[in-house]
């Protein structure tokens, strides 16, 4: 299958490296996507994200592609990429799967705690505001149709003084602000940092990306 790839706020294409690698040694074609949200805002980040997959779809039309019918592919996003994903899934044509690791699907309390913060506002900009549920961004973000799978961790801290207050969490968003309905959800002993890279996390993906 053709696997377009999504990173993280704050991370780059190369956070998602290893699992691309090992998706290619499973028989998938792997394309991975890179984008800065100090840079550039979430609409701008979206139509670049379409445009990615659109010519990555052409591309395997011209190398043996199945002519008029719609190409299908998945997206493995991470983060903030999922985000970035369902705010574009009315221009995905042909996306049949969809694989979220841990999505902050939920405004998420890392996000508020951080709101006062110069040093927050100024790396995260647009993508920060959205994040904060500006303009009922959440309530506005097309829910997925297609078969879902959410991948959420709980290796985070379990202190009461957390922005979680105690709730299972992988250091950046909890268990619960990953949940979104429809999705299939698995919970997985990893941080949010490093999700994408465990094993457990590779074989989960793969077999949701079986036929």
């Amino acid at each position: 299958m053709r696997v377009f790839l999504i990173h993280g706020m704050g991370r780059t294409s190369a956070s998602m490296a290893l699992l691309g690698r090992r998706l290619r040694q499973a028989g998938h074609t792997t394309s991975s996507f890179g984008y800065l949200v100090s840079r550039q805002s979430l609409d701008v980040i979206a139509d670049a994200w379409v445009a990615h997959i659109e010519r990555g779809l052409a591309e395997r039309a011209e190398h043996g592609g199945s002519g008029d019918s719609p190409v299908e592919f998945a997206v493995v996003g991470h983060s903030l990429g999922n985000l970035i994903t369902r705010k574009a899934l009315p221009r995905l044509s042909g996306l049949t799967r969809f694989c979220m690791l841990a999505p902050p699907n939920h405004p998420p309390a890392m996000a508020r705690a951080l709101e006062r913060s110069l040093v927050f506002r100024a790396l995260t900009r647009d993508a920060g505001n959205k994040l904060l549920d500006e303009d009922g961004f959440y309530e506005n973000l097309p829910v997925p149709t297609m078969k879902t799978l959410v991948i959420a961790g709980d290796g985070g801290p379990r202190f009461a003084r957390s922005p979680w207050k105690g709730a299972a969490n992988d250091g950046v968003v909890s268990v619960d602000e990953c949940k979104l309905d429809g999705a299939e959800f698995v919970v997985v002993d990893a941080i949010h940092t490093l999700i994408m890279n465990q094993r457990d996390v590779t074989g989960l993906v793969q077999r949701f990306l079986a036929p």
